[in-house]
């Protein structure tokens, strides 16, 4: 019984070894794939300060979208960051998004708008991104929403201090 015990016991030490470098080398086969999505927002005034901001950061791999949704008190913005191509080249990032949001004659009137841009990038390079253009806050105040994003590849990321 106890002979029959440590053959199992020693079956199952080999098996997690094996295990574990096939789980070693796929953990950096993946590390060279995955891509860290940095995007800061900011909402600028009608002066071009910043009255509100935020940070997100999304892990994600090419061909795969990153999503942020923003719900204000008469607005929402879903926004898709789609990067496609190979990290050695340049990448294309795709940025989709829908807007849904009240007309100022109307509180019962929803608008809907959608928007597509792609444009070639390089691997940690700054795209500034105006999702809306300019938006209008009860005719009297301008703000626009501005998205910096940036993309590197997560194992740069990951060695970052």
């Amino acid at each position: 019984m106890k002979k029959a015990a440590l053959v199992l016991f020693l079956g199952l030490v080999f098996s997690f070894c094996c295990a574990a470098d096939d789980v070693d080398t796929l953990l950096r086969f993946i590390s060279d794939k995955v891509l860290s999505v940095h995007i800061e927002l900011s909402l600028l005034d009608s002066n071009q300060e910043i009255s509100w901001d935020a940070q997100i950061r999304h892990v994600t791999v090419v061909g795969r979208s990153v999503n942020v949704r923003l719900v204000g008190e008469e607005m929402v913005i879903d926004a898709y960051i789609t990067p496609f191509g190979d990290f050695e080249e340049n990448l294309v990032l795709v940025a989709n998004g829908e807007i849904w949001f009240s007309d100022q004659g109307s509180k019962d009137s929803i608008r809907y708008e959608s928007f597509i841009k792609s444009l070639p990038v390089k691997i940690d390079e700054k795209v500034v991104f105006f999702p809306l253009g300019v938006a209008v806050d009860s005719g009297t105040n301008i703000y626009t929403l501005r998205m910096e994003i940036i993309i590197q590849p997560y194992k740069e990321f990951a060695k970052a201090p």
